[in-house]
């Protein structure tokens, strides 16, 4: 048999990249950024939201819309930030958008007015497009070409982490009397140390960039036997498996804020033998362990099998918003519902970047990503207004109903996207 049209190359061995000091700074980094400015940006402002709609003598409702602004103003820079961070020097844009973040937190330390949060929510918005919704994926997929969703699930925990490490500071500080002013300025440093370091000297935005290829890479003499593959963004906007991913992601951001609404939720419980403001800061501190702990297990689930991922995830929700809803007389019980659903909350920033990786590759990754995520971000905008919304006007009852049945929904929506894996994965290139 001729062998003319064989690769000449069969007696170089192939072996896969291993884990150097750049791959673990790279994890060390998604870890401190999502464990400082994330964190406090997303897991904090539901227990702010009680203490400074009294402090100002204003409904929920006009506290919440400084999140809306948040997140409109993620929508519409998302699709500029694929480009930038596709781009630009990722050290650079990290830094900036840390440095935004913490503005945001020092611009509220001075608010004796609502409007001064919405101002602040413009800052925050710009900072955190990139820093969570973005950043930690497309790194993380740079860098590793073999347990990415695990790597992702390690990094976004943090954001779980940090949030039960500062609900707790907040509930001993705002339990102690500290005005919630000096609590925003703490957060604003907070905010610098523990992300600044990080972004400007541990992480680049490619392995390439400094000599080295993506962990877990299969090389040959130094050369990528397996490059990076996956199909355009042109293609993919054709796609109606992008549509419904889109759609997926959109009701998991909607469902995800609920939980914001915990401290509020307990407020309003009557004849309870237990303290119903420490419960629901308890319960934000809780959902955070059980969210870390999620995002770590869905994301080693997710690497195997993204059904199974989504499965769990379900059942994980549903349960969850059910013991919240019918366990109010025992403060365990409330703490176990916020817990458990603390698993489902971890969808959001894993199992949906590690779908969008398993539909349409890793070859534009960043730019599609940060289309999912514009679309994710603007239902985002106004879930915690509807949350407030619903909670005030038709009680949690009708809260708890509503969350259910957009559960079933994400479940649906899930097995929809996965039906289109093999179709996709056959137009790679």
């Amino acid at each position: 048999m001729s062998t003319t049209n064989r690769p000449a190359v069969t007696d170089v061995p192939v072996v896969k990249e291993k884990m150097s000091r750049r791959h673990v700074l790279v994890i060390v980094t998604g870890i401190m950024i999502t464990f400082g400015c994330s964190a406090l940006v997303f897991s904090t402002w539901g227990l702010f939201q009680p203490v400074v709609s009294d402090a100002l003598g204003i409904p929920t409702t006009r506290f919440a819309l400084y999140i809306t602004i948040l997140y409109l103003t993620m929508t519409a820079c998302s699709p500029f930030a694929g480009k930038i961070l596709q781009t630009a020097d990722v050290r650079i844009v990290l830094t900036i958008a840390a440095c935004l973040v913490s503005a945001g937190f020092c611009v509220m330390s001075f608010a004796h007015a609502i409007w001064v949060f919405y101002v602040a929510g413009v800052l925050l918005g710009i900072g955190e497009i990139f820093i969570l919704w973005l950043a930690v994926p497309t790194l993380i997929n740079n860098w590793f070409a073999e347990r990415a969703g695990f790597f992702i699930g390690i990094c976004m925990a943090f954001t779980g982490v940090g949030g039960a490490v500062w609900a707790a500071v907040f509930t001993a500080l705002n339990s102690g009397g500290t005005d919630f002013h000096t609590i925003y300025r703490i957060w604003a440093v907070i905010a610098l140390v523990t992300s600044v370091p990080f972004t400007l000297f541990c992480v680049r935005r490619r392995p390439e960039d400094v000599g080295l290829v993506a962990y877990g890479a299969r090389t040959a003499r130094g050369a990528v036997v397996e490059p990076a593959r996956g199909v355009s963004v042109s293609s993919v906007m054709r796609s109606p498996i992008f549509y419904s991913l889109c759609l997926f992601a959109c009701v998991i951001n909607i469902v995800n804020l609920i939980s914001m609404q915990f401290p509020t939720y307990t407020k309003q419980l009557t004849d309870v033998g237990f303290d119903v403001v420490v419960v629901g800061g308890v319960m934000t501190t809780v959902m955070m362990v059980g969210q870390a702990l999620g995002k770590i297990v869905l994301g080693t689930v997710a690497d195997r099998t993204s059904r199974g991922a989504l499965i769990f995830a379900f059942i994980a929700g549903s349960f969850g918003v059910l013991l919240c809803w019918l366990g109010f007389r025992t403060s365990l019980v409330l703490y176990s519902g916020a817990f458990v659903f603390g698993f489902f909350y971890a969808t959001a920033v894993v199992l949906v970047p590690v779908m969008t990786r398993d539909l349409f590759g890793r070859r534009e990754y960043p730019l599609i990503y940060s289309r999912v995520s514009t679309a994710f971000n603007l239902v985002g905008a106004f879930a915690s207004m509807i949350w407030a919304w619903i909670g005030s006007s038709y009680g949690f009852s009708t809260l708890f109903l509503v969350g259910l049945a957009m559960i079933v929904v994400v479940f649906v929506l899930g097995l929809v996207s996965l039906q289109g894996t093999k179709r996709l994965r056959d137009q790679w290139t």
